[in-house]
């Protein structure tokens, strides 16, 4: 998977440019912060945000390939200032701005989509958290409640994420038995009230995805804003 998606013969913290991540997105100075979206449509939510962060869009395929340049954005960043720290023999975070790409989506990916992921980033100071949680969190520290911010990466026959009311069913989230889908195709587009009626893998919360630049209080709470704003505008379509 990894070999597909260009990370072949590839380390973290090596030059991206040199071996050429797909698609042409590297982490070289023109895209070493933004917000990275499929390469196709995003939702209105996502458009909003991209205008309340004001940062570019970085589009990219693969919701893996999304992460691994986030890391290595991360990790290059982190590189970075300390040679600049070490340069200017300072002891202290002096970066300017907020620097680091973002990977935030309203629409449902897998849990085999982010279990790697979430261990990787949370290994170098990132975080991988559930949309929905941090958006209602009243507090800008992580949630007291060990796990409640995150997904849940257990064997399981419903889903143990899922909120009455929150997800739309789609053609991907929908359960499905020998192959035919058990919902009416009406019901399609249509918020799900029944856990039964959605996979018990499927990732119905939304996902936010960052760096351990942004996984700070204040950062957080900049970037919690900015999301309560976009979703003023445009709710989370959770689909």
């Amino acid at each position: 998977g990894a070999e597909g998606e260009g990370y072949k013969e590839y380390s973290l913290g090596s030059s991206a440019d040199a071996k050429g991540i797909r698609n042409g997105n590297s982490s070289g100075d023109g895209d070493s912060y933004g917000l990275l979206t499929t390469n196709g449509s995003i939702s209105p939510f996502v458009e909003g945000l991209l205008e309340e962060l004001d940062v570019p869009r970085v589009k990219s395929g693969g919701a893996g390939n999304k992460m691994m340049m986030l890391l290595q954005s991360s990790i290059q960043r982190d590189q970075q200032m300390a040679k600049t720290m070490a340069a200017e023999k300072k002891s202290h975070d002096c970066s300017n701005g907020m620097g680091g790409k973002l990977y935030i989506q309203d629409r449902g990916v897998s849990r085999w989509d982010t279990c790697a992921a979430e261990a990787c980033l949370e290994a170098f100071g990132g975080r991988l958290l559930k949309l929905s949680t941090f958006l209602e969190f009243s507090g800008y520290e992580p949630e007291t409640k060990p796990g409640r911010d995150c997904y849940t990466y257990l064997a399981s026959k419903t889903n143990l994420d899922f909120s009455p009311g929150m997800a739309t069913l789609t053609k991907y989230n929908s359960a499905v038995d020998n192959g035919a889908v058990i919902e009416m195709p009406s019901q399609l587009g249509e918020k799900v009230i029944d856990v039964e009626q959605v996979k018990p893998y499927s990732n119905l919360c939304g996902l936010l995805a960052f760096g351990e630049e942004w996984n700070t209080v204040e950062r957080r709470k900049v970037l919690r804003e900015a999301l309560r704003q976009a979703a003023q505008r445009h709710s989370p379509s959770y689909d």
